[in-house]
């Protein structure tokens, strides 16, 4: 069953520690970047609607020679220009409206004589008046004022007011150029959203990046992790995923000095330290393994018990050093010869079991002897000046389905028997 990743795991805290701070950080980004192109477009359509108010200023000295002002009658206020009645004329307004998009109001004092804006009746908003916020600033103030949100008849502007200033410096009334708020919101989001969609794209690749390289390197400790405890519970022929090793990181170094430590313990657990092979703590599990497969897969094996002759001479005429030289060219010689065919074992002292497999035990006695020739055949070198002779005994068995211990018993007799009739030779 998969195992379920807890919400407080590596893999977790990797997400967190990365995914929170990209997001957050995207969104820092973008908020800034936002603001900051909203601003510089609301300091654009300020300088856009100064310039174009400044060019209907000169559109209106250019066209109209002559100071403005007013005649006061029943029906209505008449602003003049000099000798001409502006009233009723949109020409120049509708003019620029109409290359522009921006609404135009021509003021006197703080009333409207010409205008673009229309109400819901599409009548033109002639004579409603300026907010008094508005008339304070630049009608009686006689300053050019930008204004961010303007409501007329219910709809924001962006809006740029200017007075109407005579040759005699007496301010007649003002000049409104504006936007409505929602056409420039409208830019405003259709320049942003590119951002937005640039930071969200970059956001989904960094988090889609970081939860597949955290995935990967948590899958990474968690199979060493599995392979470490396979080791601890005594599996010293465990295998780490390739994988894991093909790492040229930290994590594959790790790999590599797990497998070097699983090698180390293998060696120190199961190895004899001084012949180089299995010890009997090994060769007592791999003979349990050998008996398992006979029962399950009928594969036979037979059983060996070794002992070199007259060991304890060797140490008492030669020393425990030529004896330890002896043992470990005995045990050499026996594992070279059981590649292919079982394993063998250091079983205590000079004595060495043997486990052949999937051998008639026919061939088991052909193999044998051919172990002994060798063995007998070549004198092992302790020094320049002494070669010693080694000859060994054996006996041996068929394996069963019997305790090991009986099958060893059985062995250990048939040993005993050729030691103590002429050594040097194998007992069946």
């Amino acid at each position: 069953m998969k195992k379920k990743i807890a919400t407080n795991s590596l893999y977790w805290s990797l997400l967190r520690i990365t995914i929170i701070p990209i997001v957050l950080l995207s969104l820092v980004i973008t908020t800034f970047s936002a603001k900051s192109f909203a601003t510089s477009m609301h300091k654009e359509v300020e300088n856009g609607l100064r310039d174009l108010c400044n060019t209907i200023l000169t559109m209106y000295d250019t066209t109209y020679k002559g100071d403005y002002h007013v005649q006061m009658q029943q029906d209505g206020i008449y602003l003049f220009k000099g000798e001409t009645l502006l009233n009723g004329d949109f020409s120049i307004i509708d003019r620029v409206k109409e290359k522009t998009g921006a609404d135009v109001s021509i003021f006197y004092e703080d009333i409207r004589v010409l205008t673009t804006i229309t109400d819901e009746q599409g009548q033109r908003m002639v004579g409603t008046k300026a907010s008094t916020i508005v008339s304070r600033d630049v009608f009686e103030n006689g300053t050019s004022v930008f204004y961010p949100s303007v409501v007329i008849d219910q709809k924001k502007y962006f809006a740029y007011y200017s007075p109407l200033i005579n040759s005699d410096g007496t301010c007649a009334g003002m000049v409104f150029v504006g936007k409505p708020s929602a056409t420039v919101e409208e830019l405003i989001r259709k320049a942003v959203s590119p951002i937005i969609i640039i930071a969200l794209i970059a956001v989904i690749f960094g988090v889609a990046l970081t939860t597949g390289y955290s995935k990967r390197l948590v899958d990474a400790i968690r199979k060493i992790e599995i392979f470490l405890q396979k080791v601890a519970g005594g599996n010293f022929h465990a295998e780490l995923e390739p994988q894991v090793l093909k790492r040229s990181d930290e994590l594959g170094d790790m790999g590599k000095y797990a497998v070097k430590m699983e090698k180390s313990l293998k060696e120190l657990v199961e190895q004899d330290l001084l012949t180089k092979i299995n010890n009997r703590r090994s060769g007592e599990k791999l003979l349990r393994r050998a008996q398992k497969d006979l029962y399950l897969k009928g594969v036979t094996f037979s059983v060996a018990l070794g002992d070199i002759d007259h060991f304890k001479n060797v140490n008492d005429t030669y020393g425990h050093e030529c004896g330890d030289v002896i043992l470990m060219e005995v045990a050499s010689r026996m594992k070279a010869h059981m590649i292919g065919k079982g394993f063998v074992a250091r079983w205590g002292g000079e004595e060495f079991l043997l486990v052949y497999q999937g051998k008639p035990i026919e061939d088991v006695m052909k193999f044998m002897e051919e172990l002994l020739e060798d063995i007998r055949g070549k004198d092992v070198a302790y020094n320049e000046e002494t070669m010693v002779h080694v000859t060994m005994t054996f006996g041996l068995v068929e394996g069963s389905e019997k305790r090991l211990e009986d099958i060893i018993k059985a062995a250990d007799r048939k040993l005993y028997h050729g030691k103590n009739n002429g050594r040097d030779q194998i007992v069946v």
